[in-house]
């Protein structure tokens, strides 16, 4: 399962990858398409419009030489001027001129082809009305052209004007320049782009590769493996935080594991006794009355603790339902403690151990006495187990307070200051040998400080090895 999330989890980075790639790909598309199109069609409309004012500049300098000589025209003394100046302008401009009259008569032109002639021409009409006129054309022969005429006024009257046929074929040529140059700086830009994507997915594919091998050792249950990350960014995190979680479920599977050894052990001594006894009297044709009750009584001890392993089994699973409802009442905690006590002092009475109670204060509270009672005789009973033949248990409460406490402090052997931080992790146990010995599954300390916490109360350890040790359970005195 562990591998094919893995699987799942690097063709979802590769997807992603190539998702990203191709995103970046469709915005340089679109980027060359805008570029392409707007920003030539921009510059050529700035290009033209600046080529028209210069011409129509210069058509008002012609004006304003021949305007006086165009009113009072007389083709016999001025056809020559006029002739001079258009192949003068024509020369300073690279382009075309005619002059013509208010008849729309052509007086001169610098190609010498229309002279005295009218030729019908939609720019020359308009300006004959006072307009300035321009557009531009395309020529199979000579290309983009633009044309541009300008009346030419004496004493506010239009007498004609000056016509220009200029070759745009520069500006479409610049406008050429300018898409291949937009062109290549998205084609460069483009190849960097994907260049830098797939470097800076590498990058991030590269700590990535480090984690399926430890996943593929986790779906085989190989549990402890980390991950090594050297980097300093979010992939040092996640690895530090998938090691926690490797250690963890490392340290959870040893612990089922040997949980799993454990209540095999302790199902299988009780149920092999019952076997081995019932199998002794059923063998025997004539058993004494006392013998049966003895091994009856044997039978009934064992079957107690098949009973209490099942117990603690069940109220483990109960304490991990998420809607648990506690069945609060009012209870006198003296009064439940000293009931537990007459309860476990046979226990105690057998390994000559002494259970003091010592009632500091009155205490009334809303408790889920039947778990409260499970969660206090766990931690007697085990005080009660681990201490050794004649020593004590003594167990007191007080308030302190809006908080109900009890202490229950023993003689006993202690715990060490390595395993005093798991004893309420589930099926641990400190002294594995002398746990299975005296029938421990590791669930007890476990079920009663999850108990003391659905109380919203805490529950904490004090111990030495050799010494003894010392529980305390807050409650809240609602």
């Amino acid at each position: 399962m562990a591998t094919i999330l893995g699987i799942e989890f690097k063709n979802r980075f590769v997807s992603f990858r190539w998702k990203m790639l191709s995103t970046y790909l469709l915005l340089i598309v679109i980027l060359f398409i805008l570029l392409t199109s707007l920003i030539p069609q921009y510059v050529l409309s700035w290009q033209l419009e600046f080529r028209k004012k210069n011409l129509e500049m210069s058509c008002r300098e012609i004006g304003q030489e021949i305007d006086y000589y165009l009113h009072n025209y007389d083709a016999a003394l001025y056809s020559t001027y006029f002739d001079n100046v258009t192949q003068q302008y024509s020369k300073s401009i690279d382009s075309r001129i005619m002059i013509y009259d208010k008849f729309g008569r052509i007086l001169s032109d610098s190609n010498n082809q229309f002279k005295f002639r009218n030729i019908n021409l939609e720019e020359i009409n308009s300006s004959l009305d006072g307009n300035v006129y321009w557009n531009e054309y395309y020529f199979n022969d000579i290309g983009n052209v633009m044309y541009i005429s300008v009346p030419v006024k004496y004493e506010n009257e239009v007498n004609g004007g000056i016509f220009i046929s200029n070759s745009i074929n520069d500006l479409y040529g610049n406008l050429e320049d300018i898409n291949n140059t937009i062109r290549m700086i998205v084609l460069i830009e483009g190849i960097l782009i994907i260049i830098g994507i797939i470097l800076i997915s590498n990058h991030f594919l590269r700590p990535i590769n480090k984690f399926y091998p430890v996943i593929s050792k986790l779906s085989n249950g190989e549990f402890g493996d980390k991950v090594d990350v050297k980097s300093n960014d979010e992939f040092k995190v996640l690895a530090n935080s998938f090691n926690s979680m490797s250690v963890k479920l490392n340290e959870v599977e040893l612990q089922r594991k040997e949980f799993v050894g454990n209540v095999s052990h302790e199902l299988k001594t009780p149920l092999s006794s019952i076997k081995l006894l019932s199998e002794s009297l059923l063998l025997q044709d004539e058993v004494e009355e006392d013998v049966y009750r003895e091994f009856l009584m044997d039978i009934n001890n064992e079957v107690d603790r098949l009973n209490r392993i099942v117990t603690e089994l069940l109220a483990l699973v109960d304490m991990d339902k998420k809607q648990l409802v506690l069945d609060y009442q009012p209870a006198y905690l003296n009064y439940l403690i000293e009931k537990i006590i007459e309860q476990l002092k046979p226990l105690a009475d057998q390994k000559h151990i002494r259970l003091n109670f010592f009632e500091d204060d009155s205490i009334q509270i809303n408790i889920d006495k039947g778990k409260i009672k499970q969660a206090l005789i766990n931690i007697v009973h085990n005080a009660i187990k681990y201490t050794r033949d004649g020593g004590k248990v003594d167990i007191r409460v007080y308030r302190e307070k809006d908080f109900a406490i009890v202490s229950i402090k023993d003689t006993g052997v202690g715990i060490s200051e390595d395993n005093l931080q798991y004893i309420f992790d589930r099926f641990y146990r400190a002294d594995k040998a002398r746990s299975r010995n005296t029938g421990g599954t590791g669930l007890g300390l476990s079920i009663s400080k999850q108990i003391v916490n659905l109380h919203h109360g805490t529950i904490s350890v004090r111990s030495k090895l050799d010494e003894g040790t010392e529980f305390y359970i807050s409650l809240p005195i609602v």
